[in-house]
């Protein structure tokens, strides 16, 4: 009976707990997401993509749920050889892998507004674990009168955990990609 009573409790939780969460779909036209690597050990090459989708739900500013998709093919690092370079099989191979996909796991809290998203990135259909930095930025409504949201991610892969560019050494391009991801999201 105990038990009965506890399972009970627990489904009501998670039902209430859903019915709380807001929904938001991210704003690609105000969003962005950048990327930076070495080249050459010397300088850093920084890219976009300008296609990516993604939802989220966010309760008092914690996120609860995130997934995202981004389109490899609209990579642009301001160098039209180097982007279709970039597409090609020694690289994202665009053909056989045209998205990024992240799905969030959990989150852990270290401030208001703050804190660590866990999730699955996978790139070339290599799937790893990431930690990505948030911040909360706030929360307004945009000219149609739509709740938005706002957020900041950051953080860092290795190339080499995603057998992405395996032929280029770590001389050539560096081995560390750091992210850096701005959201903006509004209410469905």
């Amino acid at each position: 009976m105990k038990k009965q009573i506890l399972t009970s409790v627990a489904a009501l939780g998670l039902l209430f707990g859903a019915a709380n969460a807001t929904i938001y779909s991210v704003d690609a036209v105000h969003s962005s997401t950048a990327f930076k690597i070495k080249h050459l050990q010397v300088s850093n090459v920084t890219g976009t993509f300008s296609k990516f989708n993604g939802e989220l739900d966010i309760t008092d500013k914690i996120p609860s749920n995130l997934t995202a998709t981004i389109e490899v093919d609209s990579i642009d690092t301001n160098n039209q050889g180097r982007d279709a370079h970039l597409k090609k099989a020694d690289f994202f191979d665009t053909a056989k892998f045209p998205q990024i996909k992240f799905a969030m796991k959990s989150y852990e809290k270290s401030g208001n507004g703050e804190g660590k998203i866990k999730g699955d990135l996978t790139i070339r259909d290599v799937t790893k674990p990431v930690v990505l930095n948030y911040e909360f930025g706030g929360v307004s409504k945009n000219k149609q009168g739509t709740e938005i949201v706002g957020f900041s991610l950051e953080g860092k892969i290795k190339r080499s955990d995603f057998n992405f560019a395996p032929d280029s050494s770590t001389v050539a391009l560096g081995d560390e990609i750091k992210l850096n991801i701005e959201i903006e999201a509004v209410k469905k």
